[in-house]
């Protein structure tokens, strides 16, 4: 149980992380366009597509770390 609530705030912190620091280090500064868009745009474009493939690691890490019942158990 200890291992799966890690892997929540480890998921939680790298996308706390994605929004906030990698933002401004990065992609806070005018220049070339990424795509077309200012790199701040374009980086606020990208990081709600990368979460749920994060929140999906997650999901199957916590599956692995912590197995639920099978649902034809209960029928």
């Amino acid at each position: 149980m200890k291992q799966a609530i890690r892997y929540w705030l480890l998921a939680v912190a790298v996308v706390f992380l994605l929004y906030t620091i990698v933002s401004m280090v990065f992609f806070n500064h005018s220049g070339s366009s990424v795509l077309g868009m200012p790199p701040l745009l374009f980086w606020f474009t990208v990081v709600p597509i990368v979460t749920p493939l994060i929140l999906g690691g997650l999901y199957w890490k916590d599956r692995a770390v912590n197995p639920q019942w099978d649902e034809e158990e209960f029928r």
